[in-house]
């Protein structure tokens, strides 16, 4: 849709509980951003883009730019020097597993991630660096919490985890071992190991849909009431 964009998709067109679908051209998410040309960022202002979601940390935004016309809210999902988070989290950074407990470390990053989504004067682009982990977290929650059904919000995050099979991670892995951040090879998902991966994170995806009050969250975490529902207006089109 964009010249350059990688792994980019719209959260819209899924199947809503009730009926109804979710809104095209309101709320997207990718990889990170900055292989789009000026062409590309062109089309993405006139199909509504006014605002762009980074959940990188600062480590990996080396390369970001201004774009005229759209706003950027760095907003990380995570504290990659925490060793408290790297202990919990660290084995499972591209996994569902990680969730539950990134969550509930980091109420307040959360919020402010959603807090800039809802006070957005138009369209939206999520996006961490490979587009598959940390937005396919903040992708799912939004999803949930417009009540988009279960399946489809697995069916969603399963496309953007297969959009990023061309690298395993983003150069960085953490080693459990040492406890530390190492070199790691950026290398491609063989398909065999690409579908057994997403078999063994769909039941849990599904476990923490069920588990999961996204709206209580977010307002536990600051997100007050009209925000909560910007955010669903957002995503259904209302």
């Amino acid at each position: 849709m964009w010249d350059g964009a990688r792994n980019l998709m719209d959260l819209g067109g899924l199947p809503v509980r009730g009926g109804g679908t979710t809104a095209q051209g309101r709320v997207w998410r990718s990889a990170a951003p900055e292989s789009i040309t000026g062409p590309g960022w062109a089309a993405a202002r006139a199909a509504g883009l006014t605002t762009v979601v980074d959940l990188r940390n600062d480590v990996e935004r080396a390369d970001v730019r201004d774009v005229d016309g759209v706003r950027i809210v760095h907003a990380p999902t995570e504290d990659p020097d925490d060793p408290d988070f790297l202990a919990e989290c660290g084995p499972w950074l591209d996994h569902p597993r990680s969730w539950a407990p990134n969550l509930a470390r980091y109420p307040e990053k959360f919020a402010a991630v959603f807090t800039a989504i809802a006070d957005a004067e138009g369209g939206v682009l999520v996006h961490c660096a490979g587009g598959r982990d940390r937005t396919g977290l903040v992708a799912s929650m939004l999803l949930g919490l417009a009540g988009v059904e279960d399946e489809a919000v697995a069916d969603h995050y399963e496309q953007g985890f297969r959009g990023a099979a061309d690298h395993r991670g983003h150069g960085l892995g953490y080693d459990p071992v040492s406890g530390e951040w190492v070199a790691a090879p950026d290398e491609a998902w063989e398909p065999d190991a690409l579908d057994a991966a997403l078999a063994d994170r769909r039941p849990v995806l599904l476990g923490w849909l069920r588990d999961t009050d996204v709206a209580a969250y977010l307002g536990d975490a600051g997100v007050d009431a009209p925000r909560l529902a910007r955010l669903r207006g957002l995503v259904l089109g209302q």
